[in-house]
């Protein structure tokens, strides 16, 4: 159904409040104007003069510059996600468009970042050089200037870094595991 306005009646009553009387007044408006569409700019984010691909951490969000924005295409209102993807024995956080779990691009080119997925970022650091990532189309490595985390690596004391010592203390808890059994 497809309805249009031709004119209207407008009846408007007033009254005097030191009398109490009261009049009306009719009107009838008539050719209206079709309303005005608006339209939504993309506002791209300030020049910073980085000639780098950059990606900052805030609080609860991250801002991409106007050369990461250029690297990796994203549009406002696109999912994105970081997750931290193991290669090897580390960890590297990952940016990439996913509809399912991302948070949306705004259009000031923010991401909505908070809680564990902030927290672990900021082990990182708080700024990162976005680089695509190798044989994955549409992906991105943020490397921070944290680098990567440490590993949690038990360092050995020198005074039983030696192999007789191990073999001993794995003889002990043999004993002791099959004791309890």
């Amino acid at each position: 159904m497809n309805i249009q306005i031709n004119s209207c009646k407008l009846i408007i009553e007033l009254v005097d409040t030191e009398t109490g009387e009261t009049f009306k007044q009719e009107a009838t408006l008539g050719d209206f104007k079709e309303a005005k569409k608006t339209s939504t700019r993309t506002k791209k984010p300030k020049d910073d003069g980085s000639t780098e691909p950059k990606a900052t951490l805030l609080e609860g969000k991250i801002q991409l510059n106007n050369r990461a924005i250029e690297l990796t295409g994203f549009e406002p209102d696109m999912k994105i996600d970081i997750r931290f993807e193991k290669r090897g024995r580390s960890v590297v956080p990952v940016m990439c468009e996913d509809p399912a779990k991302g948070n949306r691009l705004t259009k000031t080119y923010t991401i909505s970042c908070r809680g564990s997925k902030h927290d672990n970022l900021l082990d990182y650091g708080t700024e990162f050089d976005v680089i695509p990532y190798e044989g994955r189309n549409g992906f991105f490595k943020l490397i921070g200037e944290a680098g990567e985390p440490e590993d949690d690596i038990i360092n050995v004391p020198e005074e039983i870094a030696e192999p007789e010592e191990f073999d001993e203390i794995g003889d002990e808890l043999e004993d002791e595991i099959n004791f309890e059994l």
